[in-house]
């Protein structure tokens, strides 16, 4: 399960997560911690993985960078959380992934590529668009305009991601933390005050 937190270091919004051996940590959109509160997660608690998918696909936990710090393995020993995720075709990783478009010896491919492996194309690119700019209606219409060549792994993978139903996560998280509005918890935000006030 991911971890809500604040970042002392970079001061803002992070959620992290674990991708095979990996921890990485998403950076939150005002949105995004927003609606997490909203739905009862408070900073310092875990939150279920299908919430961090959909704050991936909508754009709103972005620019995941390595967050592996001395301890922080232990934090998360459920299985990986981002298994739902599309991954690179050639890293195999989950991190910033585009729909790139190149030209490969006078054929078009279309594939999912991360950072590194769009670095090695960009000279070849004739587009890269982030997952989370993407819908199943725009894939098609790429498709349609001969954009994206037809019947590629990346489109049917997409596929199969935006067929995946998060909002009905969201609503489980609200009511299992529907009770937490009624204990006095102190400040969303923050910590439990330490002196009882009068």
């Amino acid at each position: 399960m991911p971890l809500f937190q604040n970042s002392p270091k970079l001061g803002i919004p992070l959620a992290l997560a674990k991708d095979k051996e990996r921890i990485l940590a998403y950076a939150l959109t005002p949105a995004a911690v927003r609606r997490l509160q909203k739905s009862g997660v408070r900073h310092g608690r875990k939150f279920p993985s299908s919430i961090l998918l959909s704050l991936i696909r909508t754009g709103d936990a972005h620019s995941p960078r390595p967050a592996d710090g001395e301890g922080q393995a232990f934090l998360f020993t459920e299985d990986d959380v981002l298994d739902q995720l599309p991954r690179c075709e050639t890293t195999g990783t989950t991190a910033d992934l585009h729909l790139v478009v190149y030209s490969d010896g006078g054929c078009v491919v279309g594939k999912l590529l991360s950072l590194e492996a769009r670095f090695i194309l960009q000279k070849v690119t004739s587009l890269s668009v982030p997952i989370w700019g993407l819908s199943e209606a725009l894939v098609d219409q790429m498709e349609a305009t001969g954009k994206l060549p037809r019947d590629t792994e990346a489109a049917k993978v997409l596929r199969q991601w935006f067929t995946k139903d998060y909002e009905g996560s969201w609503e489980k998280l609200r009511k299992a933390h529907a009770r937490q509005e009624t204990l006095d918890l102190g400040a969303a935000g923050g910590e439990l005050p330490l002196v009882k006030s009068e």
